[in-house]
């Protein structure tokens, strides 16, 4: 029998946390253009680290992506997950779009829909995983759906980052005879200079992917025993702690000023021309001190996050079933006018944020919503070829 592999609960430590600044950070997008500008300052200390923190742990458990069988079927998980989510994310806004929904929301209407969408998830899952033809024919329907989009190849929203782990993985076989060291030094240097070129822009993810790429490597190359020599060095457990405090206490006061000067180096899709004049010159230099200042944040945050078994370790198992679903909710909250019932506050709002968006990371990281997105995960060309 295949022993199972105890979990580092350190590391789901850190994704839990991380996996609830996403949540935050993407539920407080919408109330930034709405409410006041301490919304703003808390999403852009966030942003500021956040997304490179979870790429930074995508990396680091994916040291054993180059040992293993059936590569090519993780990368098909990861590009079924992104169709999926990207068809699943049009209809919701399809269905909330039309002008039934136009001109006031409907409380009891929009309770149904959000019932009848949980539980079409949850039976799609059980016919998907218990019927090999409802699976080939679903498969099929979502391919041909996807294929007649015009939009399918370019992505601005959540999915990307599920399109982004493909090119991050087929970029570490491409590079596993190659030094570390000039790989992930080439990489700065790459997305240091890409947002000079304008089109590559949403496209296949390039710009996100070249962008956030170092963060990945980063994971990736360091050994379990150099990020334990960080996170239990004392002088370090003093230090960085101590960055992430002070970053906190510049980024969130100003965080509308940093982010119309800086935001560009945040989101990984924006080209260097929307910086103002005189920082233009200076772009790559600004990009690479940025990931510098992040990588001290990150360290911060991990060191900072506890070493046993937690709630947080419920969030951490269960990463991406949490990313997806939550996306997904954050529209029907904005169709169903939650942000219209947040109090006219901007600190009560953001703490009421705050209060769904853990809600929200409980509910979708308990172990009924993971074993969904699990069997909705499962695509095999060796599998699906034996069905025939």
């Amino acid at each position: 029998m295949k022993q199972q592999t105890a979990r580092d609960f350190h590391i789901d430590n850190i994704k839990g946390v991380l996996i609830f600044l996403v949540v935050l950070g993407h539920m407080l997008g919408y109330l930034q253009e709405t409410h006041s500008a301490f919304a703003t300052g808390v999403r852009t200390f966030i942003y500021f680290f956040h997304m490179p923190g979870f790429i930074f742990m995508s990396g680091y458990l994916a040291k054993g992506f180059l040992t293993k069988e059936y590569k090519a079927e993780k990368l098909l998980s990861f590009a079924w997950l992104y169709l999926l989510f990207k068809d699943v994310i049009e209809l919701v806004h399809f269905i909330f779009e039309r002008p039934y929904f136009e001109t006031a929301h409907h409380p009891a209407v929009w309770a149904l829909i959000v019932l009848l969408f949980c539980g079409g998830i949850w039976l799609l899952s059980f016919a998907y995983s218990k019927s090999a033809l409802f699976r080939k024919a679903f498969i099929l329907g979502v391919l041909i759906f996807s294929l007649l989009k015009i939009n399918m190849l370019t992505v601005g929203a959540a999915p990307w980052y599920l399109l982004s782990l493909i090119w991050w993985h087929i970029f570490l076989y491409l590079t596993k005879n190659m030094k570390p060291k000039y790989v992930l030094i080439g990489a700065v240097l790459l997305a240091a200079v890409i947002h000079y070129q304008e089109p590559v822009g949403k496209f296949l993810s390039l710009s996100r992917t070249i962008h956030f790429l170092p963060f990945f490597l980063m994971g990736y190359y360091i050994k379990k025993e150099q990020f334990q020599a960080v996170v239990n060095n004392a002088k370090c457990r003093k230090a960085l702690p101590a960055v992430l405090l002070l970053s906190a206490c510049v980024l969130i006061p100003y965080g509308r000023g940093v982010q119309k000067y800086l935001g560009v180096f945040f989101f990984g899709i924006a080209p260097y021309s929307q910086l103002k004049s005189p920082l233009f010159p200076f772009a790559p230099l600004i990009c690479i001190l940025w990931m510098a200042a992040v990588v001290l944040m990150l360290f911060g945050l991990f060191i900072l996050c506890p070493k046993k078994e937690t709630f947080l370790c419920q969030f951490g198992k269960n990463t991406i079933g949490i990313y997806i679903l939550h996306r997904l909710f954050k529209d029907f909250l904005i169709y169903g006018g939650f942000y219209e019932l947040l109090s006219a506050n901007g600190y009560l709002a953001v703490l009421e944020v705050m209060v769904v968006s853990l809600l929200l990371t409980f509910l979708f990281g308990t172990a009924f919503w993971a074993n969904i997105i699990k069997k909705l995960s499962r695509v095999s060309v060796r599998r699906l070829y034996s069905e025939i």
